[in-house]
């Protein structure tokens, strides 16, 4: 069957092909395909299914003004993708990552984070075509938080038209919800699904419901849906790790130096998420249809509680180590005299004045810690369309959006002494073992000493909290008018305006890290679990049985340490007095010098931003050399202005005695360096034109072939612009007398900061996508693209030069922090294919096949170094080596899946892998690159459909093979990498009922 060709488009039709139809919002029982309505006679098509499915998605892409792909409502549900940015990473040049955050890989993540669209994260996010976003210190949506329940599509545009709303340098995502009018039936539907998780041993509910129904009545068509997702999930991943390699000063192997980690750490990690999602729309068209209004109402609300439990080597932080093997025993190393097995210690590591309990073996820490997020988006929305007759349209949209996200995050450490065993020599999770700290080796290994549990090997060492408290709103209007021409090379011509202003407030403490009693306190001041000032914190007893699903780990023969009692990080504000009690100089976030509340000043981020659009939009089509094209030209002009609210601080010189130095400062450094402090307001603004092409040529009936042209905006990180500077005089000059040996000069030659930037201006790219698509039947299609983006003011770390004036000087600044800089490149290409193998005989014509896979490749980009959360903290200058990647692109990315579909049954295979990418240049822990291995992930999906009853009922697995995800970190500027840790967690099974009705 060929492909249908597009017909002339209805001007804002609800959606396009109605949103890949209401119907097929829960399973394949409820796939009922609609085709788009067009002018002239049309022929209705019903497909079911899956098939309907593909059909939609595909018809998405074909009729699209530009570059893009699309997911449709039983792709997002079929298989156990438990939120849109799974789903999404099923796309062409789309990826997630796999870990909490990308700059603390040392925190697997239960559904991923973080969306990558051809090797970029500067991606927009959009509900219905309109802002959204999650009110922390970037930009976009936090897709992972979003139910995929409330989906009917999901379309990720990879080239711009002057139409849309700047900032997808990389792609745009749009979430397109349900509507009433998608459908002339009534619906009613629900989906109850359980999920056991057999890592943690727990199953945990997903419930989904939808009501929609349209009413005919004397004042025109009324249509009303209601949708709602409650959904909880419990998971388990544990991870074992080493640390930085050093050369070891007291041990070598046939006289040659030996490289060797510093440390070993493992981590059992569980999280516990709670989402929550719902959409009410209202929709009313008038007797003589022209004109549509819609109402909606959009909830998103999702927490996620996740707790660990870490034992992990305390790293001295020196380039080189005093690790030996215990006793007469050996390291194992490979040729390049790197570390492979063994059991060492290090009784040379410096430990304080903690006498004789800590005497002997590796620094440890046991560590509980607790981290809850809660990101709540409310959007509501206003939209009415009137077209009162062929030639004009008129669009006319309201939007606000409420977003809140807040962060507590806990953790207490313990500290105790251990000889450990680590082998690296197999594949897969390794080995470690740990040992009462005088372990000299020997032949029963096995034996213990209940060591690890006995209260008297273990003290209080110290705490660390972070907190974030952040709001945001935003007000956005945009008018829309469109004529349509009878004849002519023109036929549309469309123009439009759009208002947004977001106000936003951040808060995001420093991790205060303090001690308790740490080692380097003296004996007397330890307080060890086994004396009175240990026994008045609780602690607890924690078993790592089956660790790895291998039994990876052990300690002193069992599996058990002692840790803080979880209780202790989930009641954050219940510790003060207790931690108080063990040492009177602790103090908690909120007790820190110049607090107010929980924060100080320059951790508070105070934006406000105008975003102003006018654009014009000419569609076009003709018949030259016998073929048929059609496209559309445009403008988009965008202007920004932003105001950030901070604080700034004048070096304080006053000297501190006759003999200081500042007593001898010139005039006008005193002056300068009064101390005095202000609020101020920067403010900016950005102008900027952006034209866009797109054409699209019939090659034949089935093939077109499509060229997109652009220019577009990534808009800076909200934290990137934090206005707070506090100035200090730096790289002093000091003169002496010769003969006295007095100080008799005393200046600063440099003035230095660090801040964000409210000056730093959007990044920018030129993108060119060509592609040619073959449509050979309504659900076969084999499609190929390539792409060029030509990158320029990258967000990175830098300083720049500034001008400060205070008591009538004038001096210039050096300000670190967020800065545009650099030139670089995107190119690549990809390729999808997809069909059902209706040529094979029954009942083998009910196999269908999908695969896409994207080459991405990046020339000259710079790393940022940046954290939104924290903009002066840049690590562009401690970043290791300068031969590194483009965080977060991985050169390839696969997807596979097999299915069938015939009668009541459907099955599915799904793979996803991408190559290995850069995951940070600067890990926390390392401080060095670390990089995410090659990954893969198969899931799988069967549904019966009871037809008569209106049911389908199913079950799901997700991560079938077991896959263990492996970090490694680069040691050296050659690029040489060792493996740094390793991952695994749950395999998932849900059992599914569906229902229409």
């Amino acid at each position: 069957m060929k492909a249908l060709k597009p017909s002339k488009k209805i001007k804002f039709k609800y959606s396009l092909i109605a949103l890949a139809v209401l119907e097929t919002a829960f399973a394949s029982s409820l796939a009922r395909a609609q085709e788009e309505p067009v002018e002239e006679e049309a022929e209705v098509i019903e497909v079911t299914g899956l098939r309907g499915e593909w059909q939609n998605a595909q018809s998405l892409k074909q009729n699209s003004d530009t570059v893009m792909d699309a997911i449709t409502a039983t792709d997002i549900s079929v298989l156990p993708d438990r939120s849109v940015l799974e789903a999404i990473s099923r796309l062409p040049g789309v990826a997630m990552g796999r870990f909490a955050g990308s700059n603390d890989p040392d925190h697997f993540g239960t559904e991923g984070s973080g969306v990558v669209v051809r090797g970029l994260t500067h991606v927009r996010s959009e509900f219905n075509g309109r802002d959204t976003f999650t009110a922390d210190a970037g930009r976009a949506l936090s897709f992972q938080d979003v139910p995929p329940e409330l989906m009917g599509s999901v379309e990720v545009y990879k080239n711009q038209t002057a139409d849309m709303v700047v900032g997808g340098i990389s792609g745009t995502v749009n979430l397109n919800t349900k509507k009433p009018f998608d459908s002339d039936k009534r619906l009613l539907a629900f989906s109850l699904e359980a999920t056991y998780s057999d890592y943690i041993e727990d199953t945990t509910p997903t419930f989904s419901g939808l009501y929609s129904d349209v009413f005919d009545t004397d004042l025109g068509k009324f249509g009303l849906l209601v949708n709602y997702s409650k959904s909880k999930l419990k998971a388990q991943s544990d991870g074992i790790g080493i640390g930085k390699y050093a050369e070891q000063d007291l041990y070598q192997v046939n006289g040659e130096t030996i490289q060797a980690p510093k440390f070993g750490r493992f981590t059992r990690k569980q999280d516990d998420r709670d989402r929550e999602g719902a959409a009410v729309v209202v929709q009313w068209e008038n007797p003589d249809n022209t004109i549509v209004a819609t109402g909606e109402y959009i909830r998103s609300d999702s927490e996620l509680e996740w707790s660990e439990r870490v034992i992990e080597g305390v790293d001295g932080n020196v380039a080189s180590s005093t690790i030996v093997p215990v006793g007469d025993t050996e390291f194992e190393v490979d040729g390049n005299g790197f570390f492979q097995s063994g059991i060492m210690t290090d009784n040379n590591q410096w430990r304080g004045n903690c006498a004789e309990r800590c005497d002997s073996g590796f620094k440890h820490t046991a560590n509980t810690r607790t981290r809850f997020t809660d990101n709540l988006v409310e959007d509501f929305s206003f939209n009415i369309k009137y077209t009162p007759n062929d030639t004009w349209a008129f669009n006319y949209d309201l939007q606000y959006i409420d977003s809140k996200s807040d962060v507590v995050d806990m953790a207490v450490m313990l500290g105790t002494f251990a000889t450990v065993g680590i082998d690296l020599s197999g594949s897969g999770m390794p080995r470690m073992d740990f040992y009462h700290p005088d372990y000299a080796g020997g032949s029963d290994l096995a034996s213990g000493t209940g060591h690890f549990t006995d209260p008297a090997n273990s003290y209080w060492r110290s705490a660390m909290e972070h907190l974030s408290d952040n709001e945001g709103d935003e007000w956005a209007t945009r008018f829309d008018v469109n004529y349509t021409f009878d004849e002519g090379f023109f036929t549309d011509i469309k123009v439009g305006a759009r208002y947004a202003k977001r106000q936003q407030t951040t808060r995001q403490s420093t991790y205060n890290w303090g001690g308790l009693t740490p080692e380097w306190r003296g004996a007397d001041d330890i307080a060890w679990l086994d004396t009175a000032a240990g026994q008045t914190v609780p602690y607890e007893v924690v078993s790592f049985n089956d660790f790895g699903r291998r039994g990876a780990m052990s300690a002193d023969g069992g599996t058990s340490f002692l840790f803080p009692a979880l209780s202790l990080t989930k009641n954050y504000r219940g510790v003060e007095e207790q931690f108080a009690a063990l040492n009177p100089d602790w103090r908690p976030i909120n007790q820190r010098e110049g607090a107010t509340g929980d924060f100080i000043d320059n951790e508070i981020n105070d934006t406000e931003e105008v975003n102003k659009a006018f654009y014009v939009r000419a569609d076009f089509e003709g018949y030259l050399g016998g073929f048929d094209y059609r496209g559309n030209v445009g403008l988009r002009y965008v202007r920004l202005e932003n105001d950030t609210a901070g604080f700034l601080t004048f070096p304080d010189e006053t000297p501190t005695g006759p003999e200081d130095g500042k007593n001898l400062l010139p005039d006008d450094q005193k002056a300068f360096g009064n101390g005095y402090s202000e609020s101020t307001v920067a403010s900016s603004t950005y102008d900027k034109v952006l034209p866009s092409f797109n054409l699209t040529v019939d090659v034949t009936d089935e093939v077109l072939a499509r060229v997109g042209i652009s220019k577009a905006l990534a808009l800076p990180s909200l934290g990137y612009l934090r206005n707070y500077i506090s100035i200090t005089g730096t790289d002093t000059e000091q003169t002496y007398d010769p003969e006295t040996g007095e100080l008799i000069e005393y200046r600063h030659t440099r003035y230095t900061a660090s801040s964000g930037n409210p000056d730093i201006q959007p990044m920018e790219s030129t993108n060119l996508d060509l592609t040619l698509e073959w449509y050979f039947s309504e659900v076969g299609s084999l499609t190929g693209a390539v792409f060029y983006k030509d990158l320029k003011n990258y967000f990175v770390n830098g300083v720049r030069e500034q001008e400060f004036t205070n008591n009538g000087v004038t001096q210039v600044v050096e300000v670190s922090g967020a800065v545009n800089g650099g030139e670089g490149s995107i190119k690549g290409a990809e390729v999808a294919f997809q069909t059902f193998f209706d040529f094979l005989p029954a009942p083998w014509d009910g196999l269908g096949f999908k695969a896409n896979y994207a080459y991405i490749e990046d020339d000259g980009s710079p790393n940022s170094g940046l954290s939104a959360d924290h903009p002066d903290s840049g690590d562009a200058g401690d970043i290791a080596f300068d031969n590194l990647p483009l965080e977060g692109l991985s050169k390839d990315n696969l997807n596979l899946e097999g299915l069938y579909e015939k009668g009541p049954w459907q099955a599915r295979l799904a793979y996803n892998w991408r190559s290995e990418y850069l995951l940070t240049t600067r890990d926390v822990i390392t401080q060095l690159p670390i990089f995410q291995e090659d990954n893969g992930y198969l899931d799988a999906s069967l549904f019966y459909e009871l037809e008569d009853y209106g049911l389908t009922i199913g079950a799901q697995v997700q991560n079938v093979t077991d896959s263990v995800a492996e970090t490694s970190m680069q040691i050296d500027n050659e690029g040489t990498r060792k493996s740094r840790a390793w991952f695994m967690n749950d395999r998932r099974y849900s059992l599914i009922v569906r229902g229409s009705f």
